[in-house]
């Protein structure tokens, strides 16, 4: 993974059953866009956004990120590091 920062995020949720329990937890995976319109699907959000350096707008634009995403399915691009939707 590089070291540059994504432009847009992007939360995607589903349901999934819990292996021993039967009940069912709701799981969220992370997409990010970069300048140059490229793509990656399923990353680790902590370490694209470089939570550890930025945490301010690592949380904003995560909590951006999972209020445009619905109950459901895929949500709307968030911008960084501000979290609104475009």
């Amino acid at each position: 993974m590089s070291s540059e920062i994504p432009v847009a995020i992007r939360a995607s949720a589903s349901w999934r059953r819990r292996r021993w329990l039967k009940s069912r937890y709701r799981s969220i995976s992370y997409d990010a866009r970069f300048a140059d319109w490229r793509e990656e699907y399923g990353v680790n959000l902590d370490s694209v956004l470089q939570g550890a350096r930025f945490p301010a707008d690592y949380w904003a634009t995560r909590q951006g990120a999972r209020s445009a995403c619905p109950e459901e399915g895929t949500g709307l691009w968030v911008d960084y590091p501000y979290g609104r939707p475009l």
